[in-house]
């Protein structure tokens, strides 16, 4: 058979249509129905989007995240229903939608039932995936199969486990792969890092160093190996391990995306986010002082912040010398405690899922108004990249946080060109 994988392409300007990051469950896949002898490829419409006129499968699969899940039923409608499959995240949160588009829907891991899929040995439309008991048993991602020019691509994506413990009242990954970890060995990923040679590498799970032992044992290797030139994205209780910071920062480790999520303590209390505005500060400083950038992660739109939260926010990012910073506005995912709780007080006013991309608000906060709170993140935004900073960073001769200020200034001023009349806020008071 002749099995096309898609992933839709982000639906605004935002880092992710600048430097793709290709989701690895379609990989996954691939690599799994290549190895049965299945004609294969792989579309991330982000680094070629193809020839829709011309594209001929037996089975396309297709796989959506909340942002993504309007594109990918256009993309869906294309073809036959019945040589149609869907899954991610927003497919397996809300099946009974994504059914209308496709023969099969998956929820949750699709590697232990792909095949049967494929093969047509299972035929109900909404199918329950499996977790994936083992997961070094999964072959190494097969990378090749991405159709296009990957150059953009500038690090590979490795996950090195799956689930969390944590429950973020904002987040929908428990949701697709449980609250309890599962691990690679180490010895198994250090096989697939030297399996495709790549000097730049994204370590994406949720929390890297979530099984202390297991990841001093791969940062040996990596030291071992002379691995360097990666990121990771941890919480800020891992800087509390002495060992482990100095094994990260040995091992070659550039920078860190954490999830500091709010500068204002009664907002970290709602998130339940389990840490305080000290430990975050501790958490920067020691960062910094092993020479790891840090890429801090806000979410800004709690039932605690109003507009002088957005402003504090992007003042501490400057006063602790942040690298780069991504200000998300609250974004009530489907299937999280956040989406049940506004939406048991209706105060989500849109359903369009474009919208759904942690940029753009999509509910009445309750301390200020939707415009205020859209037209004030920008606001911050503009401030935290502006060129000014961007070129004092330059002239410092810091050019990795330069250019990044840059790439974030461009992104900035193409979203507030495309939204500028921020229409998607028409139907709601603001």
């Amino acid at each position: 058979m002749k099995i096309v994988f898609i992933e839709p392409r982000s639906t605004e300007a935002n880092v992710y249509s600048r430097i793709s990051m290709p989701l690895l469950g379609p990989i996954y896949l691939g690599t799994i129905l290549k190895a049965r002898g299945h004609e294969v490829e792989i579309y991330n419409e982000d680094i070629l989007r193809p020839d829709y006129g011309k594209l001929e499968a037996d089975l396309i699969g297709i796989s959506i995240l909340t942002s993504t899940a309007k594109r990918g039923y256009e993309i869906a409608d294309r073809f036959p229903r019945e040589k149609v499959i869907m899954g991610g995240v927003h497919a397996s949160l809300l099946p009974e939608e994504a059914i209308k588009h496709a023969r099969q829907v998956v929820i949750g891991e699709a590697e232990e039932v792909i095949v049967d899929i494929a093969e047509g040995r299972i035929t109900e439309p909404i199918v329950r995936g499996r977790p994936v008991g083992d997961l070094d048993s999964l072959p190494y991602p097969d990378f090749t199969l991405i159709k296009g020019d990957r150059s953009r691509t500038l690090a590979i994506p490795v996950s090195t486990s799956r689930g969390c413990p944590h429950d973020c009242s904002f987040c929908s990954v428990t949701k697709m792969f449980g609250r309890k970890y599962r691990f690679r060995s180490a010895e198994n990923v250090m096989g697939e890092l030297e399996s495709n040679g790549r000097k730049s590498i994204f370590f994406c799970d949720d929390n890297f160093a979530a099984a202390p032992g297991r990841t001093y044992k791969l940062l040996d290797l990596l030291v071992k190996h002379d691995i360097k030139n990666w990121a990771c994205q941890v919480r800020c209780d891992v800087t509390r391990d002495a060992r482990m910071l100095g094994l990260m920062a040995k091992a070659g480790c550039q920078a860190v995306c954490v999830g500091l999520e709010s500068v204002n303590e009664k907002t970290l209390k709602a998130y339940d986010k389990k840490q305080t505005v000290t430990q975050i500060i501790d958490a920067i400083r020691a960062f910094h002082k092993s020479k790891i950038k840090v890429h801090g992660m806000f979410v800004l739109g709690g039932d605690d912040d109003n507009m002088k939260t957005v402003w504090e926010t992007v003042s501490f990012a400057v006063k602790q010398k942040i690298d780069t910073i991504q200000m998300m506005i609250l974004t009530p995912f489907p299937g999280t405690r956040v989406y049940k709780d506004l939406e048991s007080e209706k105060r989500i006013f849109t359903k369009d899922w474009n919208l759904y991309d942690g940029q753009h608000i999509v509910f009445r906060p309750k301390l200020l108004s939707a415009k205020e709170l859209q037209l004030g993140v920008l606001k911050a935004y503009a401030k935290y990249y502006s060129l000014s900073k961007s070129f004092s960073l330059l002239i410092g001769l810091h050019f990795r946080n330069a250019l990044l200020r840059f790439m974030g200034h461009s992104i900035l001023k193409e979203w507030k060109h495309n939204n500028g009349k921020l229409s998607w806020l028409s139907s709601t008071p603001v």
